[in-house]
């Protein structure tokens, strides 16, 4: 009887796949192509244009009214790659400089001692060595508002001086 009921559910198995079985079919030749890059094209642009130094001026800047507020300069970089790059693709702004204040790990040491620039995304600190994340539009353009304030020694026996100042790092946009 087992042997029986065993028989019929693989002839009855057998069946079913009879009924899968397909018979003549046509076939249709599909093929794939595109052109590899390893990373396309893409300028940064400050105010002055693509691939040209950013200047920021703070003008006269008063000793005193030294606060990690006052004096704020605005500017904005724009990342332009064309749509090749894609839609959302992460992107990474990398702020660079060995010169980093002692007084202060996310501010830039300029040339007058005691005195550091320190540069902000979205009210964010961006210290030297460090960056910031963003996405990349579906027009393959970013843009990236960034502001930098002057910063002082908090030591009240540092004492600015008076004269000019400078100070320079690197920026440098990341992607895939």
């Amino acid at each position: 009887m087992f042997i029986q009921s065993s028989k019929n559910r693989v002839l009855g198995l057998l069946g079913g796949v009879a009924l899968l079985t397909f018979s003549t079919a046509q076939a249709v030749e599909v093929n794939f192509s595109g052109n590899l890059i390893e990373n396309p094209p893409c300028d940064v642009a400050g105010p002055d244009g693509p691939n040209q130094p950013i200047k920021i001026d703070f003008g006269e800047v008063g000793i005193t009214k030294i606060d990690g507020v006052n004096y704020q300069q605005d500017f904005t970089l724009t990342l332009t790659c064309g749509p090749e790059l894609g839609n959302e693709v992460p992107l990474f702004l990398q702020y660079m400089s060995p010169l980093i204040a002692s007084y202060d790990n996310k501010a830039l040491r300029t040339n007058v001692t005691g005195l550091g620039i320190r540069l902000y995304h979205n009210g964010a600190v961006i210290g030297p060595g460090t960056g910031s994340a963003m996405k990349m539009s579906s027009n393959g353009t970013a843009t990236l508002p960034l502001y930098a304030v002057p910063v002082r020694d908090p030591n009240p026996s540092v004492v600015l001086r008076e004269g000019p100042f400078t100070a320079s790092a690197t920026v440098q946009m990341l992607y895939p």
